[in-house]
């Protein structure tokens, strides 16, 4: 499996005007998530989810579906020992 940079966090801005903060936890089994601290809005996502969903979103901000999207610091997986871990810098 080849390396996989996500994100973990996001934030972005509907066209309510509410703003929105998903937030990822890589752990050795896949990645866990929650939308606006909320325990109905959580679940567990692979990286390769994790970067879809962040094309997803710059595409929505795009055809202006949303009104703003930041992404917080990167993350670069591998499951190369057959478990999710962080790539260290090298």
């Amino acid at each position: 499996m080849s390396k996989i940079t996500y994100h973990k966090s996001h934030k972005f801005v509907d066209l309510n005007g509410t703003e929105n903060i998903f937030i990822t936890q890589l752990y050795k089994i896949g990645v866990y998530g929650i939308l606006n601290n909320d325990p109905a809005a959580q679940g567990n996502f692979t990286p390769t989810r994790v970067k879809k969903m962040e094309k997803d979103l710059k595409k929505a901000l795009e055809n202006k579906l949303i009104e703003s999207y930041e992404l917080g610091v990167p993350i670069t997986v591998t499951d190369e020992s057959g478990m999710w871990e962080e790539v260290e810098d090298e």
